[in-house]
């Protein structure tokens, strides 16, 4: 099988801020795979990164759609777009994910921690798959060397299920 996001390691940045920043991130990481051109990349995740300044009690900001919303005003011709999928239907966002890899369009997928013995969800990108996994980009720490994470389908279907949270994909539906 063919790599679903050809050459991923030369797009993959380090996230800035591990507790908060992995939208901004991944959204940076698919506009630098288009060559998206006029980005400010050195400032991306500084710029979008809405909950960088979280004080303790105040609610979350970062999700898929706010995150783009403030992408979208400073450069209108970017387009990130949620696709969210209730509990049970755990199918049918593998299904979205595998037609975006088809197409070799690159996604990012929030999968709950919960079965990995911690809190919330983290948003990342799938690099890659093979007929029996997904192959998701957990993080590029500071040391530059990536490390992934591989998912049976059959796991990311019952993750979706049986979890809270991690109940949606983001990708860049437009960008020009």
């Amino acid at each position: 099988m063919s790599s679903v996001f050809p050459n991923w390691k030369q797009f993959a940045v380090h996230q800035r801020r591990p507790c908060t920043g992995c939208i901004p991130t991944g959204y940076e990481m698919l506009l630098r795979a288009v060559g998206a051109e006029g980005i400010d990349f050195p400032s991306f995740q500084d710029d979008f990164d809405l909950d960088q300044n979280l004080k303790p009690g105040e609610q979350p900001r970062n999700n898929f759609e706010s995150v783009a919303a403030e992408v979208r005003k400073k450069y209108p011709c970017v387009n990130f777009r949620r696709v969210g999928f209730e509990s049970g239907r755990g199918a049918d966002k593998l299904a979205f994910v595998e037609q975006r890899l088809a197409n070799q369009q690159p996604v990012l997928v929030s999968l709950a921690l919960k079965p990995f013995g911690k809190k919330g969800w983290h948003i990342m990108p799938v690099v890659d798959a093979t007929d029996d996994e997904l192959i998701l980009l957990r993080g590029v720490p500071s040391s530059g060397t990536p490390e992934t994470c591989n998912l049976r389908r059959d796991e990311f279907v019952r993750i979706h299920n049986q979890y809270d949270g991690g109940d949606d994909v983001g990708h860049l539906a437009a960008w020009q």
